[in-house]
């Protein structure tokens, strides 16, 4: 007779779907019915150091399955990896290159990664990681009407695997680390992912990853962007703990790194226009935007901290107006980009820089401070919204909590006025609309969300408290991956005063008719 295990104790695969978890008393693993019917890993039976074999459709196994550990794993007689056959095994390492790659890292050349897969070289752990991502974005017959419970099972399995290779540190075992920290994120499990991150960065401190001096063009390279991978993954990590980030081993801006057709076609030339290279430049700004919030959130005032938020300005203009004219913001640029393939990644530096702007202006947004430097807030954030909009093209988590600190800039606009209320509205809908294609890929977009609503009903009770800096604050506009205490208190202020209307709804409740649906 089947057991009925508590909805608090259902494995991931049944709270995912929605199923009643069921287990039968004599099975010595305990594992669940339908984890044992789908050939996937129930996560309340699995240990560290245990991998559960998972067979094919076909209960044989693929090609890939039989020949893509290396000399690092080499899997016993009775372990099979979760795998799934050729032909799905290629379009999710498509797809994994189509919307995740050159998105929030750059790990490796894509010619030659899918060389090295054909010859069933590329590590068992490095192409489970990679897919754990790639495959919630599938819609192969393979995954049934859920790809996310495989998508479980792939990183279950490249982290047992990566955990052998913890005290053997390799280029393939940083990137092993920072793809299976992007899971972790997308999945809302900060601490697991914090952890990674660490990990993929004392991988990198051990190998000096930055020293490429005597190495082959391609070795460069790889080494350069994965190091640039780290350092910037490390700076996201240690905001979604609520801790200051790190200085950099070496200055990222100085890698060197070559234009992205240029790293493609494997040859060196002037940089004219390298994406990367760019954005290299601009991570150090974000670490110290990071440490003047934290400052601020521990009671500082922003008087103290005024001096240093004109200097990040500065630099942050400069930083665009040396841009070449090929890297500037346009449409015609998007477009040029989009036609050699790196679209992506171009709307990726945009978007960084314009959240880098709306949280450096975010106090600002407290009516008590500099209404000039809010307006400022404003227009990045209204362009965050416009970026987030071209094309579909970012779909990683970390989009969905740009987009609701941008929606909580729009929210200021239309719910306490001070700005272009149409298009505020406008941008709000566009955001929730990319939020909720998000929701069905990353489900830690449901604790973005939630944050949202959480910060509507303190604006709701307490207007004039809402955009201080406080400890809620802080980790609402920093942590990507944290689900964070609902109950801000509010402090004891004036009532907001009326709303903004339009024609057909007034704005609260068109807030509130869209966060509900976003929730739902």
């Amino acid at each position: 007779m089947s057991e009925k295990r508590a909805r608090s104790s259902a494995c991931r695969n049944c709270r995912i779907r929605k199923r009643r978890c069921l287990t039968n008393p004599s099975d010595a693993d305990r594992s669940c019915q339908l984890c044992k019917q789908q050939f996937i890993p129930c996560s309340l039976t699995r240990r560290i150091g245990q991998t559960r074999p998972i067979a094919c459709a076909d209960d044989q196994l693929s090609p890939a399955t039989t020949s893509c550990a290396t000399a690092s794993y080499v899997p016993s007689d009775d372990q099979v990896l979760p795998i799934p056959p050729q032909p799905v095994l290629g379009e999710l390492v498509d797809l994994y290159f189509r919307f995740i790659h050159d998105g929030p890292h750059t790990l490796c050349h894509k010619p030659t990664f899918l060389s090295r897969l054909a010859q069933n070289l590329v590590p068992s752990f490095l192409l489970l990681a990679m897919i754990s991502l790639s495959s919630r974005f599938s819609t192969s017959e393979y995954f049934g009407d859920d790809p996310r419970p495989y998508a479980l099972a792939f990183a279950t399995a490249a982290i047992e695997l990566l955990q052998r290779e913890m005290m053997q540190p390799s280029l393939e075992s940083v990137q092993g680390y920072i793809l299976i920290s992007q899971h972790l994120g997308g999945e809302g499990d900060v601490r697991a992912k914090h952890i990674c991150t660490g990990l993929a960065r004392l991988h990198c401190q051990s190998l000096r990853l930055w020293d490429t001096s005597g190495m082959t063009l391609l070795e460069q390279e790889t080494r350069r962007r994965t190091y640039l991978s780290v350092v910037i993954t490390g700076n996201w990590s240690t905001a979604d703990m609520s801790i200051a980030p790190v200085i950099s081993e070496y200055p990222p801006e100085n890698l060197g790194l070559l234009d992205e057709e240029d790293f493609l076609a494997l040859r060196k030339r002037l940089p004219q226009h390298g994406i990367w290279a760019q954005m290299a430049k601009t991570i150090n700004v974000f670490r110290e935007i990071l440490d003047i919030i934290i400052i601020l959130s521990s009671g500082e005032t922003l008087a103290s901290q005024i001096h240093k938020v004109g200097l990040l300005a500065n630099r942050l203009d400069q930083w665009e107006r040396d841009l070449p004219a090929r890297l500037k913001y346009s449409l015609e640029n998007l477009t040029f980009f989009q036609e050699i393939g790196f679209g992506k990644t171009f709307l990726a530096m945009h978007i960084g820089y314009h959240h880098y702007r709306q949280l450096l202006y975010f106090p600002f947004l407290d009516p008590r401070n500099d209404n000039r430097l809010a307006s400022e807030c404003k227009k990045h954030a209204m362009v965050v919204s416009e970026i987030a909009s071209q094309g579909g093209e970012l779909v990683y988590y970390i989009i969905g909590h740009i987009l609701v600190v941008s929606s909580s800039i729009h929210l200021h606009t239309l719910l306490l006025g001070g700005g272009d209320v149409d298009r505020a509205r406008q941008h709000l809908l566009s955001n929730f609309d990319i939020l909720m294609k998000l929701k069905r890929y990353w489900p830690v977009i449901d604790a973005a969300v939630g944050r949202l609503r959480s910060f509507q009903n303190h604006c709701r009770v307490s207007s004039l408290d809402s955009f201080v800096l406080d400890d809620w604050m802080w980790k609402f506009l920093m942590a990507q991956s944290t689900v964070l205490d609902g109950n801000r208190d509010p402090k004891n202020g004036p009532p907001r005063g009326p709303f903004v209307r339009n024609e057909e709804m007034s704005n609260d409740l068109l807030v509130e008719s869209a966060l509900s649906w976003l929730l739902d």
